[in-house]
C-alpha cells in the first residue's frame, strides 16, 4: 500500500512539474481551449420533383438521419428567391429519432426559372450571371444575405444550405463567393440559423480561405455522368481519395455527399441520369447481365436495346454506397450526405445500422 502511494505521489509531482514547464500535453492542461466537437451528421436530400418518392425513403430510415435538406429554393428571373414544390407538406413531415433532432434544411441552388409555375419549363442552371448580380457589391451581398434568412424564417425551415455552383473556374465570382459566404456566417450565427454550404469537387481548396462556422460539404461524385461521353461510375476509390484530401483540408465541421443511382450511355443519344430502380428496370428488360467494378463497387451493365443501339449503363447500389461511406469514415469526416432519395431499392439496406424488426 505504501508502495502505491508513493507512486502515486510522484505521478502527480511529475504533473505538476509538467504543468509548470509548459511541458504537459494540451489535453491535459486544465488552461487549453476546448472546442465543441463536430456532432456527426447523417443527412439525406429530398427533391421537389420527386418529393413524394424522396419522403416515403425518408421516413424508413429516419432513426440514421440528423437532418433532411429540401432541395426546393431557386430565382426569378428578377433575382429574387422563390419556393418551389409542397413546402407545406415537408414542414409537416414529421420525423422521428429517439434523444435527437432532426433538423429540417432548405436548399437554395443558383438556377433561375424563366416561369415560377413551370419549374419544369425553361430555366438556366447553376447560372453565374446570377451570382454576378447576387455579388456586385457588398451592399448587395448583405441584401441577398437578409433575403435567404428571412426566407428560412419565414417558411420555419431549421437551418439553410446553400448549393451555388459553376464558381471555381471564374476566379472573379470565386473571391467574391467567399466574401459573401463571410456575411452569411455572420447573420446566420446571429439568428443561431444553422448553415450548410455544399462545394463543386473541384473547388480549388488551397487557394481560397473559407470562413469557419458552416458545414462544409463536397460533392464526391461526377466522375462520370451525363458530361462524360464514356461510360463509368460516378466515383470510385481514387476519385474518393482525391475527395476526401480536399475535404480534409476545410475546416470543420467538414462532410462529404455521396450519389445514388446512376447513368445511362445509348449510342446517338445524349447521356441520362437514373435512379437505381431505372437501372434495374433497363437492365431486366434488355437482360443484361450484372457486373460489379472492384475499382468503385459500382454495377454496371452493357448489350443493346430493342433498338440495336448499344447501351450501357453504371450505377450505385446498397453496397457501393456502403463502400464509400467506409471509405469517407477511414478520412474522419463528420457527416454523409446522400444525393439522393427516391428511386432506390431498398434503401434501408443503405444504413446497416437499421435494425430488422422481429
Amino acid at each position: 500500500m505504501k508502495q502505491l502511494y508513493r507512486k502515486s505521489a510522484f505521478a502527480i509531482v511529475v504533473m505538476m512539474m509538467l504543468s509548470v514547464t509548459g511541458c504537459l500535453p494540451a489535453a491535459l492542461s486544465v488552461n487549453a481551449a476546448r472546442r465543441p466537437q463536430p456532432v456527426f451528421n447523417g443527412n439525406v436530400w429530398v427533391t421537389y420533383w420527386d418529393y413524394d418518392n424522396g419522403i416515403r425513403e425518408a421516413v424508413k430510415i429516419q432513426t440514421q438521419l440528423n437532418s433532411v435538406s429540401y432541395f426546393a429554393a431557386a430565382f426569378d428571373k428578377n433575382a429574387n428567391i422563390i419556393l418551389v414544390g409542397p413546402v407545406q407538406k415537408f414542414r409537416e413531415q414529421k420525423f422521428k429519432r429517439y434523444r435527437a433532432e432532426i433538423r429540417k434544411f432548405l436548399t437554395v441552388v443558383n438556377d433561375v426559372y424563366r416561369d415560377i409555375h413551370n419549374p419544369n419549363g425553361e430555366s438556366i442552371e447553376k447560372d453565374t450571371q446570377l451570382l454576378a448580380e447576387l455579388f456586385q457589391s457588398d451592399s448587395t451581398m448583405r441584401d441577398h444575405v437578409k433575403a435567404l434568412v428571412a426566407c428560412v424564417k419565414k417558411n420555419q425551415f431549421d437551418g439553410l444550405e446553400i448549393d451555388y455552383e459553376n464558381i471555381w473556374k471564374n476566379p472573379a465570382i470565386a473571391g467574391k463567393y467567399v466574401r459573401f459566404l463571410g456575411f452569411l456566417v455572420e447573420e446566420t450565427d446571429k439568428e443561431k440559423i444553422p448553415l450548410r454550404v455544399i462545394l463543386e469537387p473541384g473547388i480549388p481548396v488551397r487557394q481560397y480561405d473559407l470562413p469557419e462556422g458552416p458545414e462544409y460539404v463536397v460533392m464526391c461524385y461526377n466522375l462520370f455522368g451525363s458530361h462524360t461521353a464514356d461510360g463509368g461510375p460516378k466515383a470510385d476509390s481514387d476519385f474518393l481519395d482525391k475527395m476526401l484530401a480536399k475535404v480534409s483540408q476545410l475546416p470543420r465541421p467538414h462532410s462529404v455527399a455521396l450519389a445514388t443511382g446512376g447513368c445511362v450511355w445509348i449510342e446517338g443519344k445524349r447521356p441520362f441520369f437514373v435512379t437505381e430502380n431505372e437501372a434495374l428496370a433497363l437492365q431486366k428488360e434488355m437482360k443484361a447481365s450484372l457486373h460489379r467494378d472492384p475499382f468503385s463497387q459500382a454495377q454496371y451493365f452493357n448489350g443493346r436495346n430493342a433498338e440495336g443501339k448499344n447501351v450501357e449503363c453504371w450505377f450505385a447500389d446498397a453496397r457501393t454506397i456502403i463502400a464509400w461511406k467506409r471509405q469517407a469514415l477511414d478520412y474522419g469526416v463528420d457527416g454523409i450526405s446522400l444525393w439522393r432519395l427516391g428511386g432506390n431499392h431498398k434503401i434501408e439496406k443503405y444504413y446497416p445500422g437499421i435494425m430488422k424488426k422481429n
